[in-house]
């Protein structure tokens, strides 16, 4: 075939960041194909570029790479939006309306779906009951998941519909509430036992899943996102379908932002579906397939992360660890034995123990496994745990976003001492661990400026408390724009085409009204992306 010569795109006047040492700032940069020419002065740039190439005067505006979130759930982030959005209600009371509304206005749904509430803002803070639940409806089954993702309530239709009752043993690495004096179920469900009720769900169609993929993609576009690294796969049952819809999205040119694919494979039977598929599947400039992603724990808010002391508001309990040593174990030997990157959720400090240990076990009998492990969450940490991160070559994917949400109930849940390295960002920074910066959307909002907001300040949307949460741990605004930059790319072995604005690298980038490294960190809160461009074409506004 004749060789097609690649358009060449100029975009001048502007401030750019290009997060590139070697050259870190320009006013011009060529865009070939879909890459980066050249950054530089506008003379220079303008002499790279023959007379039919495109210009796009930006004005004066600020151009930052594209911002990557290392860790959500975009198909779950569509789904909620496709539910009973349930993030507002501020009571039961409201939380029952909620449903009662989506029950009148969709009257064809089989069953009533809803995610996003967070009962520590209930007073009094307590989980609705499968009671609550059977308010919304009696005839169709409903299930509410709390907005960490580990805790449900199912109403009554719900748990007839799975055979819950008072006989039903809790299933490995889950539990049912039972009421104290009946030993009924009360409908909350936590961690795997979820699975009793969710797995009854009719499963959407392809079709189905093309339409949400759509939407919250263009959603994240329009956040600034450019490439988001997503949970989106469950277990070999849903692998093919979801995987499909993904594919045909992409085959079409209907993804505007770049999607690298992590896996739950909860077991070995599941890990090596996606060990088949992993291998045979050719990523395109798009679409990739990523990590194996595994849950060692469950939830802070839910008391389901798994401490290595009982929790100091609930001494009854260390939480809920999903796997015994052993069976972590394996799984993680089985993805380094194929060179498969691993990232675990960990959340506790007995989940991370079990994490770094697995990561450990594998490193020595398979050295060549080069895939830079990760930790998803890592949140209630010990200093010596840290230092073990960066002797590993551990990854630890953050969210910033929580803190403003969780810091009204942390310390209370472990204690002051164990918060003295929670959320630790800085100390990871100084002892050299990699930190990449995520959401776990639809846990919270996928903002990634709000994200560096939360990093900067450590405080929630009143500027509580004066001087932020364990202020210490604050980073820079520097630090925290890499962290939805450059600590994606390194995260997902990335760095030679993302992360900076580099000659040969991705022409990823926003287009910004004000420098995200010169205003007041309020300011990111409304910051919004006049532009956002993927691989040199604009896909959003």
């Amino acid at each position: 075939m004749p060789h097609t010569e690649q358009t060449i795109t100029v975009f001048l006047n502007a401030k750019i960041l290009t997060l590139d040492p070697l050259k870190p700032h320009g006013e011009a940069m060529a865009v070939q194909g879909e890459r980066i020419l050249a950054v530089g002065a506008k003379e220079d740039i303008l002499a790279l570029a023959p007379g039919s190439a495109a210009r796009e005067d930006l004005e004066g505006q600020v151009v930052i790479p594209g911002l990557g979130d290392s860790h959500m759930h975009l198909l779950n982030w569509g789904l909620a939006m496709d539910g009973v959005e349930l993030a507002g209600a501020g009571s039961i009371q409201e939380l029952i309306a909620l449903g009662q509304a989506y029950v009148h206005s969709n009257p064809g749904r089989e069953w009533i779906l809803g995610r996003g509430f967070n009962h520590e803002l209930f007073s009094p803070p307590r989980l609705p009951t499968r009671e609550d639940l059977d308010q919304v409806s009696t005839v169709h089954p409903v299930i509410f998941t709390r907005v960490c993702g580990h805790i449900c309530t199912a109403n009554s239709k719900a748990l007839e519909l799975a055979g819950i009752d008072a006989n039903t043993a809790d299933p490995p690495g889950g539990r049912i509430d039972r009421d104290e004096h009946t030993g009924k179920p009360t409908g909350v469900l936590r961690e795997n036992a979820m699975d009793l009720v969710t797995k009854l769900i009719p499963s959407p169609t392809v079709e189905d899943y093309r339409r949400i993929l759509r939407r919250a993609s263009a959603q994240a576009a329009a956040l600034g996102l450019t490439t988001v690294q997503s949970n989106d796969l469950h277990g070999a049952r849903s692998l093919a379908k979801r995987l499909q819809a993904y594919q045909e999205l992409d085959q079409a040119e209907e993804l505007p932002i770049r999607i690298i694919l992590q896996a739950s494979m909860p077991s070995a039977g599941d890990l090596q579906a996606y060990l088949e598929v992993y291998q045979a599947h050719a990523p395109s400039s798009k679409l990739a397939l990523g990590p194996l992603k595994l849950f060692a724990d469950g939830s802070l808010g839910g008391r389901t992360a798994a401490l290595s002391r009982p929790y100091a508001d609930a001494p009854h309990t260390k939480g809920v660890p999903i796997y015994e040593q052993g069976e972590l174990d394996e799984l993680v030997l089985t993805a380094a034995q194929h060179n498969l990157q691993a990232a675990v959720h960990a959340i506790g400090d007995g989940a991370v123990d079990q994490v770094l240990s697995s990561f450990e076990r594998a490193q020595s009998l398979f050295p060549a496994w080069n895939q830079r492990p990760r930790i998803i969450h890592a949140q209630i940490t010990r200093y010596d745990q840290l230092v073990r991160m960066a002797r590993l070559g551990v990854v630890a994917d953050i969210q910033p976003i929580f803190v403003p949400t969780d810091l009204h109930f942390a310390e209370r849940r472990v204690g002051a001492a164990r918060a003295e390295y929670a959320y630790a960002w800085k100390t990871m920074h100084s002892l050299g661990i990699h930190t990449a910066g995520g959401s776990d959307c639809p846990v919270e909002p996928c903002n990634p400026f709000w994200g560096m907001h939360a990093a900067i300040t450590r405080q929630d949307r009143t500027g509580y408390p004066p001087g932020g949460w364990h202020p210490q741990e604050r980073l820079n605004a520097q630090e925290a724009l890499s962290l939805f930059t450059t600590g994606p790319a390194y995260a997902a072995h990335e760095e030679h085409c993302k992360g900076t604005l580099s000659p040969g690298k991705l022409a990823d980038f926003l287009v910004l009204p004000q420098n995200p490294l010169e205003i007041d960190p309020w300011e990111l809160l409304d910051l919004k992306a006049s532009a956002v461009y993927v691989g040199g074409k604009k896909v959003s506004p």
